[in-house]
């Protein structure tokens, strides 16, 4: 069966702290929602801005909710990610996650392989690739994933479904799940394990419903509500998605889910009034489909 990954949001307060009754919080509402798995300490979470201390406080808090959990740990400092995935053998869940090394230029690939290889040695869980080459600067595709020989599973954030196939192709046995919001339907029906859908915050109904149409083989229908969440997606990334997050979850979810972390910085009470406008005609077209309730 497909699964609906959440890279849940970290919420934070005004004054930068991670706000953890919320994140308990939303956490329960996800999974209450129908949410397969929550991946802790994403690219929608922050996680690149947290503290190696608050990485490991983040699994704390979910797993009081489930365990049902993928625990990114990635880090320049690789001592730091292999402590978080030597910490993690107290927590029953699905297994640790890391982006590739970013920042540094022309980083030989050996060095890559090296790094996925070293953490595999350390992790009393299974390793997942978190690849986002548009964020790292650095692909590590299915053949490279194939090389490293470890890798359990990955995310794959990428528009080409092509290159998240390949994964398949190379690696037959491995879990793949797409990270974009608006493949959800397509990664589903053309046989990968899921998408990771930072929309699934906001609106985990729709996300799930995409899901079971497509596993159903509705594409038709399916698709028909992947292109209204499109549009959400769209209006999203005028605002900065990763800052509208957090507004979106609120107006669709019902409840405050913080602030993010500087610099990603909150929107302005205008821009807030403006995203909410624009995104309420497509609230209201859900409805009307029966997807998510007024």
């Amino acid at each position: 069966m497909a699964e609906i990954v959440t890279p849940i949001i970290t919420p934070f307060t005004k004054d930068n702290k991670v706000d953890k009754e919320i994140l308990k919080s939303h956490a329960e509402n996800l999974v209450r929602k129908g949410i397969d798995v929550l991946f802790v300490n994403g690219t929608t979470g922050l996680g690149p801005s947290l503290t190696p201390e608050e990485k490991l406080e983040n699994l704390k808090v979910i797993y009081d909710v489930t365990d049902k959990v993928i625990f990114q740990v990635g880090s320049l400092n690789i001592d730091d990610a292999i402590k978080l995935a030597t910490l993690s053998k107290d927590y029953d869940i699905v297994g640790i996650a890391s982006y590739a090394p970013y920042y540094y230029p022309r980083l030989p690939e050996k060095h890559l392989i090296k790094y996925f290889k070293t953490l595999c040695e350390k992790s009393p869980h299974p390793v997942y690739l978190y690849n986002y080459p548009a964020a790292t600067g650095k692909d590590i595709d299915g053949k490279i994933a194939k090389e490293i020989g470890c890798i359990s599973g990955v995310k794959d954030t990428n528009d080409n479904l092509i290159h998240s196939l390949d994964y398949k192709r190379f690696n037959p046995n491995m879990i793949v799940y797409n990270g974009s919001d608006m493949l959800i339907a397509t990664a589903i029906s053309t046989g990968l394990n899921g998408s990771v859908t930072a929309a699934s915050n906001y609106l985990p109904e729709v996300t799930l419903t995409i899901k079971k149409l497509a596993s159903e083989k509705r594409i038709d229908e399916a698709i028909k509500i992947q292109f209204v969440l499109d549009e959400v997606v769209e209006i999203s990334r005028a605002f900065g998605s990763l800052s509208a997050n957090y507004i979106l979850t609120k107006y669709f979810q019902g409840y405050d889910v913080g602030y993010p972390r500087p610099p990603i910085f909150p929107l302005t009470t205008e821009e807030e009034s403006e995203l909410i406008r624009k995104v309420s005609t497509l609230k209201t077209k859900l409805i009307e489909l029966k997807v998510i309730k007024e």
